[in-house]
């Protein structure tokens, strides 16, 4: 009876032990399934990246070729102009659409254009009234250039003006430059501001200032210095291994506040050494010499007209915060000597310093000191000083506010001190080429 008990209860253990057996079995194999589809799921992932993958690699080697095939027909048409220009024959190559090189020879005829336009607004008092309490379109500049052939390139700067409610263009430069000439020469043949120290070679849009210095608009007028001639320049070489140019110009002196203006029958000859040198990584000064000479138009018995000129220049931009903080000081000094009869002759002189910090990104501020007599009555001068803020907008546009107050004195000013306020606006469309340092 005892062993019918056990047997029995063994083979209830045993059907229970059999039933937990055969459950864990089938959660294994469900398990089993699980894993083998997800699996197969990342092969089939697998597979479809890789035939996307290798899909793009024939692109790229496609592209590839093509750009080679592209690269090498214009390497080929390139060398086929040169030499077609070379041997004065015009060149038979077809070119495509796709196949047309970066040639400075084939732009010629597709020049950069820009066009700079410059507002201003004028609030103050002004006895001589050359500048009205009102806005204006002070200035808008259309500047042309571009490689003519291997040997120089070609720029034309135009200027159009209101002047008594009537529009008028003007060149303000125009001349081809020949950059490729031997022992570190270079040339230019046109019109173009003369090389008389560092304000007058300035474009309205490239000045820190809104006006020139007083004794710029005194010696050359309120336009500068700009006449048709020659110039020739040269990279001179030194022991102290710098930057040095040498200058030399002849032009028309048409210039009417210090030559012979509409009388002009001849030539003035200008001539400027140009020096830079570097102090640290950070900061350098420039110093020039100016000196023009030639006829003026007091009398017809052929007086002459010397001037003579000094700039200095001290330019400072730390590397770590060099777009977020500069420093320019400017100077320029001139003198002049005219004759205007027999044994007359006005000794006059005339100076600015001007001072500009960039304390942030698009902030700067500057101050100008300005004294200045007159070519024509050295007895007679104007005392001015300047502050303004810019701000620069973008690359290719700034605003600038300035105050100038003015103390003339002298029979040749009206002895009235001039209180004057500016705003300016500036912008430019299209790529223009960087001003000189």
């Amino acid at each position: 009876m005892m062993i019918d008990k056990f047997q029995y209860s063994l083979l209830i253990l045993l059907l229970f032990c059999g039933k937990g057996f055969a459950q864990s079995q089938n959660a294994d194999s469900e398990e089993l399934k699980l894993l083998q589809q997800e699996v197969s799921q990342l092969r089939q992932q697998f597979k479809e990246e890789s035939e996307r993958h290798s899909a793009e690699m024939k692109m790229l080697r496609e592209e590839i070729e093509l750009l080679k095939q592209n690269q090498q027909a214009s390497i080929k048409e390139s060398v086929q102009q040169a030499t077609a220009a070379e041997s004065n024959t015009p060149s038979t190559t077809v070119r495509g659409p796709e196949t047309s090189p970066p040639n400075p020879i084939a732009q010629s005829f597709n020049p950069d254009i820009s066009v700079i336009g410059d507002v201003l607004f004028h609030a103050g008092k002004n006895e001589e009234n050359t500048r009205k309490d009102q806005f204006s379109f002070r200035e808008l500049e259309l500047a042309f250039g571009n490689a003519v052939d291997p040997y120089g390139r070609a720029d034309l700067f135009l200027g159009i003006e209101e002047e008594d409610s009537e529009w008028h263009a003007n060149v303000e430069e125009g001349y081809f430059t020949f950059d490729q000439l031997p022992y570190d020469l270079k040339a230019r043949a046109g019109k173009f501001y003369s090389s008389f120290g560092k304000a007058n070679q300035l474009h309205t849009h490239a000045m820190p200032w809104v006006d020139k210095p007083v004794v710029i608009r005194h010696f050359f007028g309120e336009e500068g210095m700009s006449e048709a001639g020659a110039e020739l320049s040269w990279l001179v070489p030194n022991p102290w291994n710098s930057y040095m140019e040498l200058t030399f110009q002849a032009q028309n002196n048409g210039n009417e506040a210090s030559f012979a203006g509409n009388q002009s029958n001849d030539l003035m000859y200008v001539s400027h050494l140009k020096n830079f040198f570097e102090i640290d990584r950070e900061s350098g000064f420039e110093l020039g010499g100016s000196f023009a000479a030639g006829d003026n138009a007091a009398t017809n018995g052929g007086h002459k007209t010397n001037l003579e000129g000094l700039d200095l220049t001290y330019k400072w931009r730390p590397a770590q915060e060099g777009s977020y903080k500069s420093l320019t000081w400017m100077n320029e000094f001139l003198f002049s000597q005219k004759e205007q009869g027999v044994e007359d002759t006005v000794d006059a002189h005339g100076f600015y310093s001007s001072l500009e910090y960039q304390f942030s990104k698009r902030w700067s501020v500057f101050g100008r000191y300005d004294y200045s007599q007159f070519p024509d009555d050295s007895d007679s001068h104007e005392d001015a000083y300047s502050v303004g803020l810019t701000f620069r907008q973008s690359e290719y546009c700034f605003w600038r506010l300035q105050y100038e107050h003015t103390e003339p004195k002298g029979n040749s000013t009206t002895n009235e001190d001039r209180d004057e306020l500016f705003l300016q606006l500036n912008f430019g469309l299209g790529p223009h080429r960087a001003h000189q340092y």
